[in-house]
């Protein structure tokens, strides 16, 4: 099974600055803590908007996506907005069955989560 690997930046666009994080292998029970830890670390510096970008992502379970729910709910009640962005098919499949992607909006690319949110 393959790690789970992050990486945080900072970043501005034409709509402003937001907050990018690139998940890359698979988000399972023996690595929410890790992506846990790294979300509230984001989320307690109140970005106006969290980008995950879930293009190197193969696998998401359960346990990984309440992280995210939480995080998406954290910066909501902080007025802020979560976006994920370029699930793999199997990402995105997972997204669709447990209706998350009815939670936390679902765009194709960086550039479409910074025009519309």
């Amino acid at each position: 099974m393959a790690s789970l690997t992050t990486s945080v930046t900072a970043r501005d666009s034409a709509q402003g600055s937001y907050t990018l994080i690139e998940l890359a292998g698979e988000a399972d029970v023996t690595s929410s803590g890790t992506l846990l830890s790294m979300l509230d670390a984001a989320t307690r510096k109140k970005p106006g908007l969290l980008i995950i970008d879930l293009s190197g992502l193969r696998f998401l379970d359960s346990s990984a996506l309440e992280v995210i729910l939480r995080a998406s709910r954290a910066l909501s009640n902080d007025g802020g907005t979560l976006a994920l962005v370029n699930p793999q098919n199997t990402v995105a499949r997972i997204l669709q069955i447990t209706e998350a992607d009815q939670l936390v909006a679902v765009y194709a690319s960086v550039d479409d989560a910074t025009s519309r949110s």
